[in-house]
Protein backbone atom coordinates (compact mmCIF):
# COMPACT_ATOMS: atom_id res chain seq x y z
CA UNK A 1 0.00 0.00 0.00
CA UNK A 2 1.46 3.37 -1.07
CA UNK A 3 1.17 5.76 1.81
CA UNK A 4 2.77 9.15 2.32
CA UNK A 5 3.51 10.37 5.85
CA UNK A 6 2.00 13.76 6.76
CA UNK A 7 3.77 16.24 8.98
CA UNK A 8 1.96 18.09 11.73
CA UNK A 9 2.43 19.88 15.05
CA UNK A 10 1.92 16.69 17.07
CA UNK A 11 4.32 13.71 16.94
CA UNK A 12 1.25 11.56 16.32
CA UNK A 13 0.39 13.79 13.37
CA UNK A 14 3.94 13.42 12.10
CA UNK A 15 3.62 9.63 11.74
CA UNK A 16 0.05 9.73 10.45
CA UNK A 17 -0.23 8.31 6.93
CA UNK A 18 -2.77 8.74 4.11
CA UNK A 19 -3.76 5.98 1.74
CA UNK A 20 -6.72 4.45 -0.10
CA UNK A 21 -8.21 3.28 3.20
CA UNK A 22 -7.88 6.68 4.87
CA UNK A 23 -5.71 7.60 7.84
CA UNK A 24 -3.40 4.94 9.22
CA UNK A 25 -0.66 4.75 11.84
CA UNK A 26 2.20 2.25 11.72
CA UNK A 27 2.30 0.31 15.00
CA UNK A 28 6.11 0.30 14.81
CA UNK A 29 6.15 4.10 14.53
CA UNK A 30 3.59 4.43 17.32
CA UNK A 31 5.51 2.15 19.72
CA UNK A 32 8.25 4.64 20.83
CA UNK A 33 5.79 7.54 20.99
CA UNK A 34 3.79 5.57 23.56
CA UNK A 35 6.89 4.95 25.68
CA UNK A 36 7.51 1.28 24.84
CA UNK A 37 11.13 0.22 24.34
CA UNK A 38 10.31 -3.40 23.40
CA UNK A 39 7.93 -4.55 20.66
CA UNK A 40 6.81 -7.57 22.68
CA UNK A 41 5.57 -5.30 25.48
CA UNK A 42 3.77 -3.02 23.03
CA UNK A 43 2.22 -6.00 21.25
CA UNK A 44 0.38 -6.91 24.46
CA UNK A 45 -1.43 -3.57 24.28
CA UNK A 46 -2.26 -4.31 20.63
CA UNK A 47 -3.60 -7.75 21.55
CA UNK A 48 -5.86 -6.25 24.23
CA UNK A 49 -7.07 -3.67 21.71
CA UNK A 50 -7.85 -6.43 19.19
CA UNK A 51 -9.88 -8.27 21.83
CA UNK A 52 -11.83 -5.08 22.66
CA UNK A 53 -12.62 -4.54 18.97
CA UNK A 54 -13.67 -8.15 18.44
CA UNK A 55 -15.88 -8.17 21.53
CA UNK A 56 -17.77 -5.13 20.25
CA UNK A 57 -18.38 -6.53 16.76
CA UNK A 58 -15.77 -4.55 14.79
CA UNK A 59 -13.92 -5.93 11.73
CA UNK A 60 -10.55 -6.64 13.33
CA UNK A 61 -8.76 -7.34 10.03
CA UNK A 62 -9.89 -3.98 8.67
CA UNK A 63 -8.95 -1.98 11.78
CA UNK A 64 -5.64 -3.78 12.43
CA UNK A 65 -4.20 -4.33 8.94
CA UNK A 66 -1.30 -6.84 9.25
CA UNK A 67 1.75 -5.47 7.42
CA UNK A 68 4.91 -7.56 7.96
CA UNK A 69 8.14 -5.71 7.16
CA UNK A 70 11.17 -7.29 5.48
CA UNK A 71 14.53 -6.93 7.19
CA UNK A 72 17.84 -7.32 5.39
CA UNK A 73 19.27 -10.76 6.13
CA UNK A 74 16.58 -11.64 8.64
CA UNK A 75 13.00 -12.78 9.07
CA UNK A 76 10.14 -10.35 8.39
CA UNK A 77 9.11 -8.50 11.53
CA UNK A 78 5.45 -8.07 12.39
CA UNK A 79 3.77 -4.71 12.01
CA UNK A 80 0.24 -3.34 11.71
CA UNK A 81 -1.26 -0.41 9.86
CA UNK A 82 -3.75 0.89 12.42
CA UNK A 83 -6.94 2.75 11.60
CA UNK A 84 -7.91 5.71 13.78
CA UNK A 85 -10.21 3.46 15.84
CA UNK A 86 -7.50 0.79 16.18
CA UNK A 87 -4.91 3.35 17.32
CA UNK A 88 -7.45 4.74 19.80
CA UNK A 89 -8.06 1.27 21.23
CA UNK A 90 -4.32 0.59 21.48
CA UNK A 91 -3.88 3.85 23.39
CA UNK A 92 -6.75 2.99 25.75
CA UNK A 93 -5.19 -0.43 26.40
CA UNK A 94 -1.68 0.91 27.03
CA UNK A 95 0.17 1.12 30.34
CA UNK A 96 -1.69 3.83 32.33
CA UNK A 97 1.50 4.60 34.27
CA UNK A 98 3.25 5.91 31.14
CA UNK A 99 2.75 9.65 30.50
CA UNK A 100 3.27 8.92 26.79
CA UNK A 101 0.21 6.63 26.87
CA UNK A 102 -1.86 9.38 28.47
CA UNK A 103 -0.77 11.74 25.67
CA UNK A 104 -1.77 9.15 23.05
CA UNK A 105 -5.16 8.64 24.72
CA UNK A 106 -5.84 12.38 24.65
CA UNK A 107 -4.72 12.71 21.01
CA UNK A 108 -6.73 9.81 19.58
CA UNK A 109 -9.79 10.62 21.68
CA UNK A 110 -9.72 14.14 20.21
CA UNK A 111 -9.20 12.80 16.67
CA UNK A 112 -12.10 10.37 17.04
CA UNK A 113 -14.36 13.08 18.44
CA UNK A 114 -13.54 15.49 15.60
CA UNK A 115 -14.39 12.83 13.02
CA UNK A 116 -17.70 12.04 14.73
CA UNK A 117 -18.74 15.69 14.91
CA UNK A 118 -17.79 16.30 11.27
CA UNK A 119 -19.52 13.24 9.82
CA UNK A 120 -22.67 12.66 11.87
CA UNK A 121 -25.80 14.83 11.57
CA UNK A 122 -27.59 12.76 14.23
CA UNK A 123 -29.22 14.41 17.27
CA UNK A 124 -26.58 15.28 19.83
CA UNK A 125 -26.31 15.32 23.56
CA UNK A 126 -24.30 18.24 24.94
CA UNK A 127 -22.15 17.48 27.99
CA UNK A 128 -19.68 19.79 29.70
CA UNK A 129 -16.90 17.21 29.73
CA UNK A 130 -17.25 15.45 26.39
CA UNK A 131 -18.75 18.03 24.05
CA UNK A 132 -21.39 17.10 21.48
CA UNK A 133 -21.60 13.33 21.01
CA UNK A 134 -24.43 11.45 19.23
CA UNK A 135 -26.32 9.00 21.44
CA UNK A 136 -25.28 6.02 19.32
CA UNK A 137 -21.60 6.93 19.63
CA UNK A 138 -22.02 7.38 23.39
CA UNK A 139 -23.34 3.82 23.59
CA UNK A 140 -20.49 2.50 21.42
CA UNK A 141 -17.85 4.27 23.51
CA UNK A 142 -19.41 2.87 26.68
CA UNK A 143 -19.37 -0.64 25.17
CA UNK A 144 -15.70 -0.35 24.22
CA UNK A 145 -14.58 1.05 27.59
CA UNK A 146 -16.83 -1.03 29.84
CA UNK A 147 -14.14 -3.63 30.70
CA UNK A 148 -12.05 -0.88 32.38
CA UNK A 149 -14.91 1.03 34.04
CA UNK A 150 -16.27 0.51 37.56
CA UNK A 151 -19.50 -1.48 37.18
CA UNK A 152 -21.65 1.07 39.00
CA UNK A 153 -20.43 3.85 36.74
CA UNK A 154 -20.96 1.80 33.55
CA UNK A 155 -24.47 0.75 34.61
CA UNK A 156 -25.48 4.29 35.51
CA UNK A 157 -24.11 5.72 32.26
CA UNK A 158 -25.94 3.09 30.22
CA UNK A 159 -29.22 3.93 31.98
CA UNK A 160 -28.75 7.64 31.34
CA UNK A 161 -28.08 7.11 27.62
CA UNK A 162 -31.08 4.80 27.22
CA UNK A 163 -33.44 7.11 29.10
CA UNK A 164 -32.47 10.15 27.05
CA UNK A 165 -32.72 8.25 23.76
CA UNK A 166 -36.28 7.28 24.74
CA UNK A 167 -37.12 10.83 25.79
CA UNK A 168 -37.41 9.85 29.44
CA UNK A 169 -35.93 11.32 32.60
CA UNK A 170 -33.06 9.16 33.91
CA UNK A 171 -33.83 7.61 37.28
CA UNK A 172 -30.81 6.34 39.18
CA UNK A 173 -30.30 4.89 42.61
CA UNK A 174 -27.90 6.79 44.84
CA UNK A 175 -25.53 3.81 44.62
CA UNK A 176 -25.41 4.22 40.82
CA UNK A 177 -25.07 8.00 40.48
CA UNK A 178 -21.40 8.92 39.84
CA UNK A 179 -19.76 11.59 41.99
CA UNK A 180 -16.26 13.04 41.52
CA UNK A 181 -14.07 15.17 43.77
CA UNK A 182 -13.82 17.93 41.14
CA UNK A 183 -17.57 18.15 40.49
CA UNK A 184 -18.25 18.06 44.23
CA UNK A 185 -16.03 21.12 44.75
CA UNK A 186 -17.62 22.87 41.78
CA UNK A 187 -21.08 22.21 43.24
CA UNK A 188 -19.96 24.13 46.33
CA UNK A 189 -19.69 27.22 44.15
CA UNK A 190 -15.91 27.35 43.95
CA UNK A 191 -14.21 28.84 40.91
CA UNK A 192 -12.32 26.64 38.40
CA UNK A 193 -9.01 28.00 39.72
CA UNK A 194 -9.92 26.89 43.24
CA UNK A 195 -11.09 23.47 42.06
CA UNK A 196 -7.83 22.95 40.16
CA UNK A 197 -5.83 24.03 43.23
CA UNK A 198 -7.55 21.73 45.75
CA UNK A 199 -8.79 18.83 43.63
CA UNK A 200 -5.73 16.63 44.14
CA UNK A 201 -5.34 17.18 47.88
CA UNK A 202 -9.07 16.93 48.53
CA UNK A 203 -9.26 13.78 46.40
CA UNK A 204 -6.39 12.17 48.30
CA UNK A 205 -8.06 12.86 51.65
CA UNK A 206 -11.38 11.49 50.42
CA UNK A 207 -9.67 8.36 49.07
CA UNK A 208 -7.96 7.78 52.42
CA UNK A 209 -11.23 8.26 54.31
CA UNK A 210 -13.03 5.94 51.86
CA UNK A 211 -10.34 3.29 52.48
CA UNK A 212 -10.87 3.53 56.25
CA UNK A 213 -14.63 3.06 55.80
CA UNK A 214 -14.66 0.35 53.12
CA UNK A 215 -11.23 -1.30 53.41
CA UNK A 216 -10.50 -0.65 49.73
CA UNK A 217 -9.78 2.22 47.37
CA UNK A 218 -12.48 3.68 45.09
CA UNK A 219 -12.61 2.61 41.43
CA UNK A 220 -10.95 4.82 38.83
CA UNK A 221 -11.54 5.76 35.20
CA UNK A 222 -9.53 7.80 32.67
CA UNK A 223 -10.50 11.45 32.94
CA UNK A 224 -9.23 15.04 32.94
CA UNK A 225 -7.01 16.02 35.85
CA UNK A 226 -5.88 19.59 35.43
CA UNK A 227 -4.09 19.92 32.08
CA UNK A 228 -3.59 16.19 31.50
CA UNK A 229 -5.46 12.91 31.26
CA UNK A 230 -5.13 10.75 34.35
CA UNK A 231 -7.00 8.15 36.38
CA UNK A 232 -9.71 9.84 38.47
CA UNK A 233 -11.56 8.27 41.39
CA UNK A 234 -15.27 7.54 40.96
CA UNK A 235 -17.57 7.75 43.97
CA UNK A 236 -21.38 7.58 44.09
CA UNK A 237 -24.05 9.62 45.82
CA UNK A 238 -23.95 7.02 48.61
CA UNK A 239 -20.43 8.30 49.34
CA UNK A 240 -21.43 11.97 49.57
CA UNK A 241 -21.31 11.94 53.41
CA UNK A 242 -17.60 11.04 53.20
CA UNK A 243 -16.92 13.92 50.81
CA UNK A 244 -18.95 16.31 52.97
CA UNK A 245 -17.03 15.26 56.09
CA UNK A 246 -13.65 15.85 54.44
CA UNK A 247 -14.84 19.12 52.91
CA UNK A 248 -15.83 20.50 56.32
CA UNK A 249 -12.31 19.79 57.54
CA UNK A 250 -10.69 21.89 54.80
CA UNK A 251 -13.38 24.53 54.18
CA UNK A 252 -11.38 27.19 56.05
CA UNK A 253 -8.31 26.49 53.91
CA UNK A 254 -10.32 26.88 50.73
CA UNK A 255 -11.96 30.08 51.98
CA UNK A 256 -8.56 31.49 52.89
CA UNK A 257 -7.23 30.75 49.40
CA UNK A 258 -10.21 32.37 47.68
CA UNK A 259 -9.81 35.33 50.01
CA UNK A 260 -6.26 35.89 48.79
CA UNK A 261 -4.31 33.74 51.25
CA UNK A 262 -1.86 31.02 50.22
CA UNK A 263 -2.43 28.34 52.86
CA UNK A 264 -1.29 24.90 51.75
CA UNK A 265 -3.17 21.68 52.24
CA UNK A 266 -1.50 18.29 52.73
CA UNK A 267 -3.18 14.97 52.03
Amino acid sequence: MDMVARQGPSPFDAIRQDGPEGERWSARDLQPLMGYARWNDFQRAIERAVSSAANTGHDVDLLFRASPEKETGGRPRMNYQLSRMAAYLVAMNGDPNKPEVAAAQAYFAAMTRQAEVASSPAPREITAAAGPVPYREQAEILSILRPVLPEAYATATGKVIMARVMGERPELDSSETPLYASTFLAEKGHKPKTVAKFQSGFGSRVSNRYFKVHGRRPGKIPGPAGSRIDQVAVYTEDDRPILEQVYREIADLIDDFEGGGQMRMSA
